[in-house]
């Protein structure tokens, strides 16, 4: 990237003008083709710049070029600064497939763009671009992948975020003909796509124009008949997503409490899990999945009455389906381009595509009974310890007595179950679950996904196998967290995020891996250091005596046999 005299301020509003005159002639060509029946209405869409909210430039030609206003806040705050960002406004009555969460209207955010005038604002943007796929994933429920552009005076990048891979594509020079063609070659597959290949999940829908039951959510699932083989797709429907997507890349794990019908929203039936799973197997060769481990987990406590609660009940589980030409295809990483109208890839491959990071994930739904909140939404304290002591004593028996190892221990990995009998924790997120060698009680297993919590063989040696005691150091990394930054809603709520940098817990999760492994190795070398340094910050209670008395356990090896 060369620098240039131009700033950000005034290379943006030449970026505008160039999208508006592409979306006028986009709008003639798709006129007409919709007209002749050549088109799906649902499947056009002019793609505008945004601008502030107080805007003047309206287009006085024609009501829908009006610049939208920003949809979408940066859930991260990382930077406060927007530079331009794409949305999609109707040019005719749009389907609530296309609408997101946080817009009322028929619009939705296609793409974002940061602008940048020099190869230090540059990086900067690329990082803010980064954010923005953030918030799109956290916000937006029904996004599959993310698109974005990075503008530097003459010269554009596409990004594309997916699952587990961020495709980047070489320069684009807007002042030669090839670069304005590939550019235009873009919008023109935006404006014309079907909703998924805009990166939008079209089996979640978004149902805003219900005045008697509110705005919610349509989440379609296909199970396979046992007998005939042939699929069947039933609808769930949700007011609530109880944990969003909180990654970049990942498996972006979704929990809606839904419900069978529109009626009984309000009390839900079932959790809905939503995620982009990695495709691996155990030391056996045989695949992990989640609904398998948790009907061998149900089959083994069936009459235990002490566990068989502890683990969601398995409603249905298996893959999401799009539509491509008529017939149900299995949503993969592999699926993510697939049915772009002109190949918006060759977007990226004809300008000398770089894939950063890459591997093969399978998009699943699992339905389970509903099994409770997240500790997140935890209002007492002692809720939260009854929970943690049920999902340490699931972690256990889940090995004991099946051999399977959890290896994905985060603060998701938690519900909280309040019943007229009390409270009680369930454990899940057992989609990494892994069957271990029954002779040397270890398994080869995917790394956490969330960094803070990863055992410390696990940041210093991700290719060894790993043991049960891995998952309960992860369950002390999360003990720590949450006596850190509040157990209940009012305590988080109080707690001072700028806070969090400047303790020593901060220095789990930054860095590279090998920094936050010798962070975690120090800080939990010893009990004195770890109760001076880590437990002190911790809120005073039974919390902070746990994470203590789990470090003494798993460090000092007192009071565990066999360690």
């Amino acid at each position: 990237m060369k620098p240039t005299h131009l700033s950000a301020e005034s290379i943006g509003p030449c970026y505008a003008t160039f999208l508006l005159f592409v979306a006028h002639r986009v709008k003639a060509y798709a006129g007409e083709k919709a007209a002749a029946g050549d088109l799906k209405p649902e499947d056009c869409r002019l793609i505008l710049p945004m601008a502030n909210e107080n805007s003047d430039d309206e287009n006085p030609d024609d009501e829908d070029f009006k610049i939208k206003a920003r949809v979408v806040e940066n859930m991260y705050d990382v930077d406060e600064r927007k530079d331009l960002a794409c949305t999609a406004c109707a040019m005719f009555p749009l389907s609530s497939s296309v609408e997101s969460q946080a817009a009322p209207e028929p619009h939705l955010v296609v793409a974002n763009a940061e602008i940048a005038s020099s190869q230090d604002e540059f990086e900067a943007a690329v990082h803010r671009l980064a954010n923005d796929a953030k918030a799109l994933y956290f916000t937006q429920h029904n996004r599959r992948f993310a698109w974005g552009l990075t503008i530097c005076c003459r010269t554009v990048r596409a990004y594309v975020y997916g699952p587990d891979a961020i495709w980047v594509s070489g320069d684009i020079d807007i002042t030669s003909a090839a670069g304005r063609q590939t550019l235009i070659s873009l919008l023109v597959d935006w404006s014309l796509s079907s909703v998924d290949c805009l990166g939008f999940d079209p089996s979640i829908r978004y149902a805003l124009d219900n005045e008697a039951v509110g705005p919610y959510l349509e989440i379609d699932v296909h199970e396979k008949n046992k007998r005939t083989g042939k699929l069947a797709s039933h609808t769930y429907y949700s007011k609530r997503c109880i944990v969003a997507a909180a990654s970049l890349t990942g498996r972006h794990s979704r929990y809606f409490a839904a419900s069978t019908s529109l009626e009984t929203m309000d009390n839900p039936t079932v959790l809905v899990k939503d995620a982009w799973v990695p495709l691996s197997s155990d030391h056996s060769g045989k695949a992990r999945d989640e609904g398998s481990a948790l009907d061998v987990l149900h089959a083994a406590f069936a009459d235990t009455s002490e566990f068989k609660d502890k683990f969601p009940q398995l409603v249905s589980s298996g893959p999401v389906y799009l539509r491509r030409r008529g017939r149900l295809v299995q949503d993969k990483t592999a699926t993510t381009f697939a049915g772009l109208p002109s190949g918006s890839p060759q977007v990226l491959a004809a300008s000398g595509s770089d894939v950063q990071g890459s591997s093969d994930r399978q998009h699943k739904r699992t339905i389970m009974r509903w099994a409770g909140n997240m500790i997140s939404a935890a209002t007492d304290p002692n809720h939260v310890i009854i929970a943690i002591a049920d999902a340490m004593a699931a972690l256990n028996a889940a090995y004991d007595k099946c051999k399977i190892l959890h290896c994905n221990i985060s603060d998701r990995a938690i519900l909280i179950r309040e019943t007229a009998d009390g409270v009680s924790g369930v454990l899940t997120e057992l989609d990494y679950a892994t069957c271990a060698d029954p002779r040397a009680g270890t398994a080869n297993c995917e790394p956490p996904e969330l960094v803070m919590f990863r055992p410390i063989l696990s940041l210093a040696r991700p290719d060894l196998p790993r043991t049960i005691l891995d998952a309960f150091e992860s369950l002390l990394y999360v003990i720590c967290y949450l006596g850190t930054c509040g157990v209940t809603q009012a305590e988080r709520a109080a707690f001072d995020e700028a806070r969090l940098l400047d303790l020593p817990i901060k220095l789990w999760s930054a860095g590279t891996t090998n920094d936050m492994g010798c962070a975690k190795r120090f800080y939990t070398g010893s009990l004195s250091t770890f109760a001076n340094s880590i437990a002190r910050y911790m809120h005073p209670g039974l919390l902070r005596d746990l994470a203590i008395d789990l470090h003494t356990v798993l460090f000092s090896h007192i009071r565990c046999s066999g360690a």
